[in-house]
């Protein structure tokens, strides 16, 4: 299955599509908790 097939979703079962949404779910929770964790450092880069 190609990039675009798998965009498009006509195909997608059920399951790959848990897998897909939860996947993108994770990826903006660790981006998030990483922001967080250095907030503190970035906010000395601009100060």
């Amino acid at each position: 299955m190609e990039l675009d097939e798998l965009l498009e979703g006509e195909s997608l079962t059920g399951r790959q599509a848990v897998i897909i949404f939860f996947t993108f779910l994770l990826l903006i929770i660790l981006a998030a908790f990483l922001l967080v964790l250095f907030s503190d450092f970035f906010r000395e880069l601009v100060v």
